[in-house]
């Protein structure tokens, strides 16, 4: 049981290797419902506020950010996903010192407005989720763009489309991220995953 819950930990923080997560917990969960349409996008998942979560804590799923806690209870919480269309988040592409807000565009994508064409973007690259004191130290993968092109609106400025890193749609399940969890009143898997880590 242990192993397999390390694996399933493992695998949702592959970038682990990549980044420096000390002094941070990784509160897994099942996803019980989800909904995904046009207009909306959003997971139900199994931890709630027993477990440590808050709103605007960050969900990872399968190497990447998937979406952020949008509402919660004691037992369950709500996961508004990347994709969905009040979803913003601060971002930045590639290794350029520039950054946008993301935000859903249904259909299992995203739009990135408002960047000057004078910055170099190419279909590829990856876009990442911008530190966020609180909820994330450091920059994580959250898509890759799919589209590039002028904006029709303004000619000066890009209009992208980005693509989320993973196959969301595929996920059953996930692990929300909570920073400085000494802080917080973890039980059950946050204590559970903080030993796996402990343990690397």
């Amino acid at each position: 049981m242990l192993h397999q819950e390390r694996q399933k930990l493992e695998k949702l923080s592959g970038l682990y290797d990549r980044f420096v997560w000390e002094g941070v917990n990784f509160v897994l969960a099942d996803v019980i419902t989800a909904f995904i349409d046009g207009s909306r996008s959003e997971f139900i998942i199994n931890r709630g506020i027993n477990d440590g979560l808050a709103k605007g804590q960050l969900v990872l799923g399968h190497y990447s950010i998937i979406g952020t806690i949008s509402d919660l209870d004691s037992r369950t919480a709500r996961v508004r996903l990347v994709t969905d269309p009040t979803s913003k988040i601060a971002v930045k592409i590639a290794e350029l010192n520039v950054g946008g807000i993301m935000q859903g565009n249904g259909n299992n994508s995203a739009k990135i407005q408002l960047l000057p064409i004078k910055h170099k973007i190419k279909i590829g690259d990856i876009v990442y989720v911008r530190k966020k004191p609180g909820f994330l130290d450091t920059s994580m993968i959250v898509a890759t763009v799919a589209q590039c092109k002028r904006d029709g609106e303004n000619a000066l400025l890009w209009d992208i489309t980005v693509k989320p890193a993973c196959d969301i749609q595929r996920l059953n399940n996930v692990a929300v991220i909570i920073m400085n969890p000494h802080e917080q009143n973890q039980t059950g898997y946050a204590e559970l995953t903080n030993r796996f880590l402990a343990g690397r």
